[in-house]
């Protein structure tokens, strides 16, 4: 209007002065409506129940029945200092979807405890339910504040909480374990060493019971019977032994080869409380073996090619 009717094609002062006058007007008006002061007051609300979720959905209308001039429910009752405006029938169904919702939790997470299954409840339904003006208020100043969104920072922090008891906890049962594995799971021989040493080491847990472990050859670029001697058998750490050695054969020919390799593997790990054969097949959960089972053994061949002259 004020270019087209005022003064068309030009902006005079009074009117970009006017102009700005109605930003802080604006402001006030919404203000105003936000907080329901003036005639908003009397612009009446009704309150339905969703029954799937058990929410009290708020909505503007015309003066429903059971509500006062100021907005409150006729009839209502106090409870803890809030205003409860729904009747016992979808109290008790609240109360079921509520109880729905933990048993579910529960089974999904038999580990949790209950006050970790209902904060997780009380997530899920902020996280399903119909979110009000309010919330969506809070989150887009929680955003320009840079606090970011509050339901992806409850689930970080769930998951962090999740994850320092796991470590917690994996560092308690750790100190209790016995681990069994080869050091060094690396070795090399000449060919006519005779035969190579291997080292079963076992770390931590409970350093009186006696461990048995097999052990067993396996064929790589070498061969057993030509190259190594194939060997298998049990390796038994007593009670305070820390390590135990076990050899295999390495046999020697005058052929001359690449270097070549075979593997021994360790399995089979059983606990034992006493030495009597027939506690042999137990096994036991305070011992186990580590990742570093299988080692490596390289023949270096000490055989040259030969010498080629011309005469």
């Amino acid at each position: 209007m004020i270019l087209a009717v005022f003064s068309p094609g030009v902006v005079q002062v009074w009117e970009g002065l006017l102009t700005l006058f109605f930003f802080p007007l604006c402001v006030l008006l919404a203000w105003v409506a936000d907080r329901r002061l003036l005639f908003y007051k009397y612009m009446h609300k009704k309150y339905r129940t969703d029954k799937n979720r058990g929410i009290i959905i708020e909505t503007e209308g015309e003066h429903p029945k059971g509500i006062e001039m100021d907005g409150k429910m006729m009839n209502s009752h106090f409870l803890d200092g809030n205003l409860v405006t729904m009747d016992g029938k979808e109290v008790d169904e609240s109360r079921k979807e509520m109880i729905r919702i933990l048993k579910d939790l529960k089974q999904k997470h038999p580990e949790k405890d209950l006050d970790q299954l209902v904060e997780m409840a009380n997530y899920y339904a902020l996280s399903h339910q119909q979110k009000s003006r309010a919330f969506y208020r809070i989150q887009a100043t929680r955003m320009m504040t840079g606090a970011g969104n509050i339901l992806k920072k409850h689930a970080a922090e769930q998951a962090k909480k999740s994850t320092s008891l796991h470590e917690v906890q994996a560092d308690e049962h750790e100190e209790f374990i016995s681990k069994v594995y080869f050091d060094p799971c690396s070795y090399q021989c000449l060919e006519n060493c005779g035969a190579v040493l291997l080292t079963v080491v076992r770390k931590g847990g409970d350093m009186s019971k006696t461990l048995y472990v097999d052990y067993k050859t396996e064929d790589g670029s070498a061969n057993a019977g030509a190259d190594y001697e194939f060997t298998e058998g049990t390796v038994v750490l007593k009670s305070g032994e820390t390590q135990k050695e076990f050899s295999v054969g390495i046999i020697d020919d005058d052929i001359f080869e690449e270097d070549e390799h075979f593997f021994v593997r360790l399995s089979n790990l059983r606990v034992v409380e006493t030495e009597e054969p027939a506690e042999l097949t137990i096994w036991h959960t305070k011992a186990i073996l580590t990742s570093l089972v299988v080692a490596t053994v390289t023949i270096l061949d000490d055989d040259h090619a030969g010498i080629f002259t011309f005469e």
